[in-house]
């Protein structure tokens, strides 16, 4: 309208009928809604599809700098030229030994860091890298938070220190943490989301509690030590129990799987993180003959490889200790079946999860106001409500800690 208005004829093609008639008029104001709808319609289509991508997982843009993105299987992978420096930086900075990113900046720099076009970083790229939770292991986009499915190039406590280094404290907890076993096994009842835990501040101390982190929701918060209890609670209604023990060689078989499965990644992943130490000693030894960093720069990074190498060799030692055939891990499971107590409270925090994950691996619905879990397994059910009929005392039940709903 605006262009016939001004003198211009609008003439198309695929659309001969556009003229001044009511006939003209009616077929391009059709041809304009059509087309208008096709275009709404493709870019809800999009923002579904980049939103459903972002819940799975996926890193749906240009990968970080550290990463790569494979074309073939459509992933993203750790750069082997990169990635190690990135890592190398953030856990240079979360040492403290550093009063400013700057310098952490230069020495990687002189290491050889540098942008895929081959640039040096700006100060406004190196921010941004520090603060982004992708290289721990999160996706993030808007406010979608999600464990993705890259591997982390630093541990969540690295990012953590980092933040606080320099002066950021929106970092994401560690997914595992011994203070805090049933997190991320135990699900909000309202929104279905998994529980978070950890230290809350008070006026004068802190607080252990695990909580629901769903924007929106939030109607679930407890103690770490009430829902803890709860927990042991409910192992009391199972042991030693027929159904209980009719389920050992499933849980076993999948939880051997599963520590197989986690044994593998794991070893697999320490031992590219040993790899690029030895590569990161070769760049500092080339990095300190061609004069591209100092003497202080070079023996802080020696220390470091070197505390580094340390640390790896003992995570490795420790895994080689969990690996255990599928008869140890049955006859561990038998063992646990018969004290699921003693099982929960002398585990690390490893044999806990298995624990939680073999009996429910659904998760574990509690409600706060109710102060019960609300587990779906049947078999528990069954036991609970047989527990219920045997502890009744004048129609009432001595404790309903531990009872699900609608019992």
């Amino acid at each position: 309208m605006e262009l016939q208005q001004i003198g211009i004829k609008v003439v198309s093609v695929d659309e001969p009928v556009t003229d001044d008639t009511a006939a003209g008029k009616l077929a391009r104001n059709m041809l304009g809604a059509m087309n208008q709808y096709f275009s709404d319609s493709l870019s809800e289509k999009t923002k579904f599809r980049m939103e459903s991508g972002v819940k799975e997982g996926r890193w749906l843009w240009i990968a970080p700098i550290g990463y790569l993105n494979a074309k073939e299987t459509k992933t993203i992978q750790i750069d082997p030229e990169r990635g190690p420096l990135v890592r190398q930086a953030f856990e240079l900075l979360a040492t403290g030994n550093y009063s400013t990113t700057d310098a952490v900046l230069k020495l990687v720099t002189g290491l050889g860091l540098r942008t895929r076009q081959g640039k040096v970083l700006t100060k406004q790229t190196w921010g941004r890298m520090l603060t982004n939770p992708f290289y721990c292991g999160w996706v993030v986009s808007g406010e979608n938070r999600i464990r993705g499915k890259h591997e982390a190039l630093i541990l969540d406590e690295v990012f953590q220190k980092v933040q606080e280094r320099i002066g950021e404290k929106s970092a994401p907890h560690k997914q595992q943490n011994d203070d805090f076993p049933l997190r991320g096994l135990v699900r909000c009842v309202f929104c279905g989301k998994n529980l978070t835990g950890g230290w809350a501040k008070g006026r004068t101390e802190k607080y252990a509690r695990y909580w629901c982190w769903q924007k929106g929701c939030g109607k679930v918060g407890v103690g770490r030590d009430e829902l803890e209890q709860h927990f042991v609670n409910l192992l009391k209604l199972m042991e030693p129990a027929g159904e209980a023990l009719a389920m050992l060689p499933v849980i076993a078989a999948r939880e051997w799987e599963a520590r197989k499965a986690r044994i593998s990644k794991d070893a697999e992943t320490l031992s590219k993180r040993l790899a690029d130490q030895d590569t990161l000693n070769q760049r500092t030894i080339r990095a300190k003959i061609e004069g591209e960093i100092d003497s202080e720069a070079f023996q802080v990074m020696r220390n470091s490889i070197i505390a580094e190498k340390d640390r790896i060799q003992k995570q490795i030692t420790t895994l080689d200790s969990e690996r255990s055939t599928m008869e140890d891990l049955i006859s561990q499971a038998r063992t646990q079946m018969f004290d699921l107590i003693a099982a929960w409270r002398n585990g690390n925090t490893n044999q806990k999860q298995e624990l939680v994950r073999g009996f429910f691996p659904d998760g574990l619905p509690f409600s706060n106001e109710r102060g019960f879990f609300e587990p779906s397994n049947t078999a528990l059910r069954d036991m609970q409500l047989r527990w219920l009929e045997t502890n009744l005392i004048d129609g009432t039940p001595e404790s309903i800690v531990g009872v699900p709903d609608g019992i």
